[in-house]
């Protein structure tokens, strides 16, 4: 499970700094790949653990709390690293917008969609609205990777401290020590 939070952040990692406005998709693909690989090599365990730690008669209730807490983590990762994006793309676009007409740049501050869109009356300043645009929409991206780096770092902490240790087979699973000496067999 470790080894998979690792590539996961690895991945994360890569797709921030690889990322740039000229790369396109292949250049965030080695960290799309690492992070799928890290998520493949943890789902695994991480299912394993959950239902293991409940009796066999209640393990369909573990495996509908594995499914909760993982569409549940899915979206709350998905909106936290959307707001970071947001807001670095924000942050960055306002730096880029002094040539830029005041009502074609408010609406480029309304993300990269609006940007390009609005580059059709920018004028002679459109390439220079899309580029900008493109920028801090890179910009915003590798923000957001970074949070997301950091938030699977904090997450292998905690699975070194506290979660499932491996066990022997036929070995009862222990649950943690936070939530009570629970043996199952």
């Amino acid at each position: 499970m470790a080894t998979g939070i690792v590539l996961g952040g690895a991945g994360l990692a890569l797709m921030a700094t690889l990322v740039s406005v000229d790369g396109g998709y292949l250049a965030i693909l080695p960290g799309m790949l690492a992070m799928g690989l890290g998520m493949g090599l943890t789902q695994t365990p991480s299912t394993e653990a959950i239902t293991s730690a409940l009796p066999r008669d209640r393990q369909g209730v573990a495996s509908a709390l594995n499914d909760v807490t993982r569409e549940f983590g899915t979206a709350i990762g998905v909106a936290l690293l959307g707001a970071v994006l947001t807001a670095g793309y924000r942050s960055a676009v306002d730096t880029h917008l002094d040539t830029v007409p005041a009502d074609t740049a408010d609406a480029a501050r309304e993300g990269i969609a609006t940007a390009i869109a609005a580059s059709d009356t920018a004028g002679a300043q459109a390439p220079a609205l899309v580029r900008a645009a493109q920028e801090s929409f890179v910009d915003g991206w590798q923000q957001a990777m970074w949070v997301g780096t950091a938030v699977m770092a904090v997450l292998l902490g905690y699975v070194l401290a506290r979660g499932p240790r491996r066990t022997a087979p036929g070995t009862p699973v222990t649950a943690p020590a936070s939530t009570g000496d629970v043996t199952v067999g």
